[in-house]
């Protein structure tokens, strides 16, 4: 999943692509950080992936931060 347009968002990298756990491929995660059973699954549908993506958009991980920088001017009040 990509953003097309410029958003200032964690867990969007600088190039558009989100990252969030329900889009990675389905292994474990060599630095521990996420189980593989977080990860995309056959039995995600469209619906669930939206309201994963809605989710992230309302509530950024900003302890993985895909966007640094998105992640520094979110934490400055």
């Amino acid at each position: 999943m990509k953003f097309i347009t410029e958003v200032c968002h964690p867990n969007i990298e600088k190039n558009g692509d989100v990252c969030i756990s329900i889009l990675h491929e389905p292994c474990d995660d060599t630095c521990g950080y996420e189980k593989a059973s977080e990860r995309r699954l056959p039995v995600h549908t469209v619906e669930t992936i939206l309201i994963s993506v809605i989710s992230m958009l309302a509530d950024p991980n900003d302890e993985g931060p895909a966007n640094v920088d998105a992640a520094v001017s979110v934490a400055v009040p």
